[in-house]
């Protein structure tokens, strides 16, 4: 099979980086693979002119459609899997594949074909308003960084790309979850569109210490909408069990202060963490806490923990639930309820024999259903499908 993987790259490293970079390693172990990437740093390095110019490639880029015809003609896939194309490839690569009639698959990360932000999440709560295709909702909402002129291009975007067909040019679609899944559905993709395939990850990499540990861990971005804040202000009300924040966002400077106004002792910030200092935070950590306030197609922190032999307390919102078995691998609570948080952090950590036996299954359920010596097998077989299921009109 040759593969064609393509991806537009974030400013800041985001998980969905981490995995197009990790699928293409392992696809060019079983296939002939090229890769089309492009890096959204480039704007920021732009000058005026420049950004002008993709503003306007954002709702089609001519230089996508002009290298992605001389990579499809040199290369001659037999499908392109295809994970991100915002803002720099653009949908246009949808339409160009479909022309030279390639089918195409593309990978949910987010949201961002259906929300103008990507995450069905605004002013604080859940919004699905654009999500059959009326953007006008994302330019009066500011959804897009909270400003007007992002809003209406990527509104304009979406909504140009769909009546130019789109969604019906994408040859299939893989949902991490079957709440995903189920969002697709709703959004009325057709269902023999829809494949589930979870992320995964090299349980190797993990030595689990299950029942072992000083702390309850927050590991990720420290951002509002990732309910870091939901998490400070239940540790408040527990000033005997110790809490360790790891990562970096703009919500730090709230959390420090929060932490001083309250004359808290039991947070400790610890800033970014990867590689072995972050799988030392997770050897020591009791259990980890995933409090996302918006949707989540599968966080890769809820796998580490698994892998580390951690249950997981998470937030009963977008994909956790079907992730986060609610007393085997962790404990599940109401979003943005900092009291139902600090009661079921208080529940599990009074209870070390609950600690262990969730850990544990958290190992056994990763081993089983998540490991990426799993991967290849179920892409390929999505692969498959789609190109057996192509039709050219």
């Amino acid at each position: 099979m040759r593969i064609l993987c393509v991806h537009n790259r974030f400013r800041k490293f985001a998980g969905s980086d981490n995995v197009a970079a990790a699928d293409a390693k392992l696809l060019e172990q079983h296939a002939e693979v090229a890769t089309y990437t492009r890096n959204s740093n480039e704007v920021t390095e732009a000058s005026g002119f420049a950004k002008l110019q993709v503003a306007v490639d954002t709702l089609y880029s001519r230089r996508t459609a002009r290298e992605m015809t001389d990579v499809v003609r040199n290369f001659r896939p037999d499908i392109a899997y295809v994970h991100n194309v915002f803002p720099l490839i653009s949908p246009s690569l949808y339409h160009v594949l479909h022309r030279l009639q390639i089918p195409s698959v593309h990978i949910l990360h987010d949201f961002r074909l259906w929300c103008a932000n990507s995450r069905f999440y605004v002013n604080n709560q859940v919004c699905e308003s654009c999500k059959l295709g009326n953007y006008l909702g994302a330019i009066r909402k500011r959804c897009v960084q909270e400003n007007s002129a992002y809003s209406a291009l990527y509104a304009t975007s979406l909504y140009a790309n769909r009546k130019m067909g789109l969604l019906e040019n994408i040859g299939g679609y893989i949902c991490l979850t079957d709440f995903a899944k189920n969002v697709l559905t709703q959004a009325e993709i057709p269902e023999s569109k829809i494949h589930v395939c979870p992320n995964h990850i090299d349980t190797s990499l993990f030595t689990p210490n299950s029942g072992v540990g000083k702390y309850a861990l927050y590991l990720g971005g420290l951002y509002r909408d990732k309910g870091v804040m939901t998490v400070v202000k239940a540790f408040a009300q527990l000033p005997d069990i110790s809490l360790r924040v790891v990562g970096t966002g703009d919500a730090e400077q709230e959390i420090r202060d929060f932490i001083a106004t309250h004359r808290l002792t039991n947070i400790e910030l610890v800033g970014f963490q990867s590689g072995r200092e972050k799988q030392e935070s997770l050897a020591n950590s009791l259990f980890t806490i995933v409090a996302s306030h918006c949707y989540e197609n599968f966080p890769l922190v809820v796998l580490e923990s698994f892998s580390s032999g951690k249950p997981v307390i998470a937030s009963s919102i977008g994909a956790l639930p079907y992730i986060v078995e609610n007393g085997k691998t962790g404990l599940l609570f109401e979003p943005q309820n900092s009291d139902d948080l600090a009661e079921k952090v208080r529940w599990l950590y009074a209870r070390q024999d609950e600690i262990q036996s969730m850990g544990r299954q958290a190992r056994v359920t990763v081993e089983q259903k998540y490991d990426v010596r799993l991967r290849y097998e179920a892409l390929s077989s999505i692969f498959k499908k789609v190109i057996e299921s192509a039709r050219w009109n």
